[in-house]
């Protein structure tokens, strides 16, 4: 005889460490455990708990699967909820895009129970998505199985409190979103590393061509500034010869740690080969790209590498482009290429600015970002 849903349940979840943390502040994602208070209804109480609560929910992988059986002489309640995760199960199956996998989720969600939100963080993949309304009162869980941190979710309601019956019913629903969430998360890992450069972590040949070509539509099409810059590293070669080429790798993952540091958040930046990168600039005027450029070129110079003792100069040259009204992004590419060479016949070290019309620039002049000038 197939076990009820709630002895599965009881069976998953009470051999698992689930700390349960009450807090009165409502709308946080504050988990703090110097603020958590252990939370144990009364037996047969329909206890209310406080606007913000977090869950630690640890799931047991192997014997996980045992918490989609259903018994077939279940209650009308147990029926309807077996039905629901049967449901969800097969809902969630149709995609491994992460954030469909998340928006199937909430969708299936709010037929149980009333929400009318939820925020999903993955702090070492970099990731947030967002569902709904992200206000009121809230109940965040963390979702750790024995091999991977799957991250946390957070559900949201404006006008009543999660109690702990429901928060009991929610522990389910996330239970039968562990495995594609796990499958969302690998699957963009994968996508992630096709499109990122090996040594310096930032963004391959590949995803520039995919990038610019986007960037330079919505560009024209907008009538939106759009710049780039194109850096190269002063004697590279003499770097290798001198130091070897483990000091040279060194070099090369300092200098795109540094870019991306110094660069704003929505700055793009790629490895273009060897030892040139490329940073694009959304929404930034010829004037605010050279302001950035000789930024990024100053904090290069100054950079302080240390390999094995021995402490390696870098200095970086950068040509500066702004795309003008009609120009292919090859056309684009090239004007900042020649502007960079002219920068090294210049003698190296310094910020060259391609040749452009006013006339011909896209956006107001006046309207250029200086968030990164001095």
């Amino acid at each position: 005889m197939m076990t009820d849903m709630d002895d599965l349940i009881g069976t998953n979840f009470a051999d698992q460490h689930l700390e349960r943390s009450a807090q009165s502040k409502s709308n946080t994602r504050n988990s703090d455990a110097d603020h958590r208070q252990q939370a144990v209804p009364s037996k047969g109480v329909d206890t209310m708990v406080s606007a913000a609560t977090a869950k630690i929910l640890d799931f047991d992988i192997h014997s996980f699967a045992s918490i989609q059986q259903v018994s077939s002489n279940r209650q009308n309640s147990g029926r309807a909820r077996a039905q629901a995760l049967h449901r969800l199960g097969v809902v969630l199956q149709t995609t491994i895009e992460l954030p469909e996998i998340l928006h199937l989720f909430f969708l299936e969600a709010v037929r149980v129970l009333p929400l009318e939100g939820l925020g999903f963080v993955h702090a070492p993949n970099n990731l947030e998505i967002t569902e709904g309304s992200l206000h009121g009162h809230t109940v965040h869980f963390r979702l750790q199985t024995r091999d991977d941190y799957l991250g946390e979710v957070s559900f949201y309601r404006q006008k009543e409190r999660f109690s702990e019956s429901e928060l009991s019913l929610l522990e389910p629903l996330l239970a039968t979103l562990v495995y594609p969430l796990r499958n969302g998360l690998r699957y963009q890992e994968v996508v992630r590393s096709s499109l990122t450069d090996a040594l310096t972590g930032a963004g391959n040949r590949f995803s520039l061509d995919n990038v610019l070509h986007r960037e330079t539509d919505l560009a024209s099409r907008y009538n939106q500034p759009l710049s780039v810059l194109m850096l190269d590293l002063d004697y590279f070669k003499r770097i290798n010869d001198s130091y070897g080429h483990a000091a040279g790798d060194y070099v090369l993952k300092a200098v795109a740690k540094t870019l991306r540091a110094t660069s704003r958040g929505v700055d793009m930046t790629f490895r273009y080969g060897g030892e040139e990168f490329v940073v694009l600039l959304n929404k930034t005027h010829l004037e605010g790209a050279t302001v950035i450029a000789e930024r990024l070129r100053n904090t290069i110079a100054n950079l302080s590498v240390i390999h094995d003792g021995k402490e390696i100069p870098v200095t970086i040259s950068v040509g500066v482009a702004a795309l003008q009204k009609q120009e292919t992004t090859q056309q684009f590419m090239e004007r900042a290429d020649k502007a960079l060479y002219r920068a090294k016949n210049s003698g190296r070290n310094r910020v060259a600015v391609a040749e452009s019309k006013p006339e011909q620039m896209l956006g107001r002049a006046e309207a250029y970002d200086l968030s990164h000038s001095e």
